[in-house]
């Protein structure tokens, strides 16, 4: 668990996702979208990643983006 206002990774991978009253990721793990394509080309284009990319929310209002105290506290 980083600082609590550390910046959050624009693309992640995880584990599990715990649903509460909110939405938690356990065991994340920063990467970088090239690497999903070298992985797994019959699944990811780096094409598509890049407009998905334009396709965030900005600012982490998604509702994927998480408090970064991570954890509940």
């Amino acid at each position: 668990r980083g600082p609590p206002f550390q910046a959050l990774p624009r693309w992640v991978v995880y584990h599990e996702l715990v649903l509460t009253s909110k939405e938690f990721m356990r065991t994340v793990s920063e990467i970088r979208p090239e690497w999903l394509v070298e992985i797994a080309p019959h699944y990811y284009d780096k094409k598509d990643l890049a407009e998905d990319a334009r396709k965030m929310p900005k600012g982490n209002k998604g509702r994927a983006a998480l408090d970064a105290t991570a954890g509940g506290e």
